[in-house]
């Protein structure tokens, strides 16, 4: 029971974070670098519908994956607002342990590289991405952890002016007990405490979600992280 009540919140959580990343595509920079990050993210990649999702997390059975060209868009961090921000999503709870991973993408408009002319201001599309992901078999990656990555799930397909990083270091452990708290700490990366706090907010907002015991655990323990300043 509590494996079924941990994929449902993983849903819930998506579902907020879908729509608020659809109001902010309705209201979105038009500028030039915001409209370039655009067309090179979406050229790619549509929007998960929702009853997909729905049914992703609430009917389909305990292992799935999204759409090879399905994500969510995400609202962007406040200091990158003319990025486009995507999730792309795999779980299997078939498992002791569930293998789940979250794919974040970050499409921008950035000057040329490698630089050839210092002085040559124009920009063109880049994308960075980072995978969050539950423990690996063996004794190098076997905790909660993200990684630089240069595609949105498959290997085998990088996203089209991805930037030349490494795709396993570093390898960060992330605070982290099951996949919900994994995606918690993406959403806490990208927004913050007070990201995360508002997330809460939604949540309490709606009594079909708050009744979900595994979400308010997790939201409990990584909203107890936060450390005033003195």
């Amino acid at each position: 029971m509590a494996v079924a009540e941990e994929q449902k919140a993983l849903g819930q959580v998506l579902q907020f974070l879908k729509t608020e990343g659809q109001e902010w595509m309705r209201h979105r920079p038009t500028s030039a670098d915001a409209t370039m990050a655009a067309q090179s993210a979406q050229g790619k990649f549509d929007l998960i519908a929702d009853n997909e999702l729905t049914s992703h997390f609430f009917h389909r059975g305990k292992e799935g994956q999204f759409d090879a060209n399905k994500v969510i868009w995400l609202r962007p961090p406040a200091k990158d607002p003319a990025a486009m921000a995507g999730i792309w999503c795999r779980w299997n709870y078939e498992k002791n342990l569930p293998n789940c991973g979250f794919y974040y993408g970050l499409w921008s408009a950035q000057p040329a590289f490698p630089v050839v002319d210092p002085d040559d201001q124009a920009k063109h599309p880049a994308f960075v991405g980072y995978r969050f992901e539950t423990p690996e078999q063996g004794d190098n990656h076997n905790f909660y952890h993200a990684q630089p990555c240069r595609s949105m799930g498959a290997k085998d397909d990088p996203v089209e002016h991805g930037l030349p990083i490494s795709e396993r270091d570093p390898t960060w452990p992330l605070a982290a007990a099951n996949a919900l708290e994994l995606l918690l700490c993406l959403v806490m990366s990208l927004y913050g405490m007070s990201g995360l706090a508002r997330l809460r907010d939604a949540i309490n907002a709606e009594v079909s979600v708050r009744r979900n015991p595994r979400l308010n655990e997790a939201m409990d323990k990584l909203l107890a992280l936060k450390h005033d300043a003195d």
